[in-house]
């Protein structure tokens, strides 16, 4: 018969909302508390005696799991780790576990107290926030595009300053936030700052803070954006728009890495990562005396070219993907991709508007689309209007019926392996086939 004691601690077991089990030297369960028996859904009747192995895969136990190790080794009294284990369901979860002994007693008999929580949908988050952050997340098949997620995993470890210049829509800001969390400095702040939405004194107050007072309409103190982003990362994007006053006073945080608020007096250090962008050609600027020379210098320590959409057609394809699924991600409408003819007019735009305008045509084309395909007619009117880009018709001018005629007999009529012996997109040799009515 249960103590009094026994019957107050079950009563405590069973008010948790985590699961709680004890198990022996044998690795035999000897109490399974109400909430064990939810998260994995077997009953306490059905495991009771039963060896461990019972809530867990039999494979990656092998008795040298760390709840075998807890049993084997006295030292050990606590230990705390994550591993998989399956619900009498089938469906397999991932839990964390904390385990500690209960007693050891010098004839070897022990108790081991275990709680278990199911953080698998936690852990999936987890990932999902990971990726949605890192660099493997961007999308590109390019050799342009895989020469910089080398250059963000090489540089993502050091402090150095980066610099990314691009064209307007290219994914600058993509790259920062790749950078930062595949940096060391990932736990902290990533504080982004577009340089050209604000007026010069606001910008400075922006970046550097304020006193109450130092201005009108500075009624409290505040503080900046360097500050903000203290232990972390500060992306500043479109540096080439600060004033001279904003660039000396930005040369000095990456020379001394310290700052002073506005109407202060007083310094203050920052550990600060700093990665700055511009669409703008900043050795330009500099020629041209508008931009410091010794602060182009400073920022432009590892540059990152961002390269325009038009120069690597290859990546449309799954960017096109991407955004199909993102927009069906948010709405019930039923899209399955896009038609070769509509693909194929994505590939012949130049896209002066980059990654960017891109994700605009395909959200237009979602919301207009009446089949489960994106056809001609549901993409934008200036794309279906302006014809073919003098660019891919240059480029394509060397594929006479006959080049064509022959790779598609050499490869036996399969379209995909022709468009890889000629160097050319599946899509641009479709269109000549349709062209030389093949």
């Amino acid at each position: 018969m249960p103590s009094k004691h026994e019957n107050y601690l079950d009563t405590v077991f069973n008010t948790l909302n985590e699961a709680v089990f004890v198990y022996d030297q044998n690795m035999e369960i000897k109490y399974f508390n109400a909430a064990a028996e939810k998260i994995t859904g077997h009953l306490s009747k059905d495991v009771l005696g039963k060896r461990c192995t019972t809530l867990f895969d039999k494979s990656l136990c092998l008795n040298n799991c760390d709840l075998c190790m807890t049993v084997r080794d006295a030292k050990n009294d606590k230990i705390n780790f994550n591993s998989p284990f399956v619900r009498k369901d089938g469906a397999r979860r991932i839990g964390d576990f904390h385990a500690g002994l209960l007693r050891k007693d010098p004839q070897g008999n022990t108790e081991v107290l275990v709680s278990l929580t199911d953080v698998t949908e936690v852990t999936r988050l987890k990932k999902e926030l990971q990726e949605t952050h890192s660099f493997r997340h961007m999308v590109g098949k390019s050799p342009q595009m895989k020469e910089v997620f080398g250059t963000i995993q090489n540089v993502a470890h050091y402090d150095s300053t980066v610099f990314i210049d691009g064209e307007s829509g290219t994914g600058k800001e993509l790259v920062a936030s790749a950078i930062h969390y595949e940096s060391p400095r990932a736990g902290e702040n990533l504080i982004k700052v577009n340089c050209s939405s604000f007026s010069d004194s606001l910008l400075e107050s922006e970046l550097f803070g304020h006193i109450k007072g130092a201005f009108t309409g500075a009624l409290q103190e505040r503080i900046g954006r360097f500050e903000e982003a203290n232990q972390g990362t500060i992306f500043l994007d479109e540096v080439g728009d600060m004033s001279p006053n904003i660039q000396v006073k930005l040369l000095r945080v990456l020379q001394e890495k310290e700052i002073e608020r506005v109407g202060e007096n007083r310094t203050r250090k920052v550990d600060i990562r700093i990665i700055a962008a511009t669409n703008k050609n900043l050795k330009g600027e500099v020629d041209v005396g508008r931009f410091r020379e010794d602060l182009y210098y400073r920022l432009n320590v590892f540059p990152i070219h961002m390269p325009p959409l038009r120069e690597r057609s290859e990546d449309i394809p799954p960017l096109a993907d991407r955004f199909i699924e993102r927009w069906k991600s948010k709405h019930k409408k039923r899209i399955t991709g896009l038609s070769d003819e509509a693909l194929g007019k994505l590939m012949d735009h130049s896209w002066p508007g980059n990654v960017r305008e891109l994700e605009n045509a395909i959200e237009h084309a979602c919301i207009k689309s009446l089949g489960p395909a994106i056809e001609m007619r549901d993409l934008p009117a200036y794309l279906k209007n302006n014809g073919n880009s003098v660019r891919f018709k240059r480029k394509r001018k060397w594929l006479t019926r006959k080049i064509v005629q022959e790779a598609l007999e050499l490869c036996d009529q399969n379209q995909t392996r022709a468009a890889e012996r000629l160097n050319v997109h599946r899509i641009t040799l479709w269109r000549k086939i349709k062209e030389f009515k093949l």
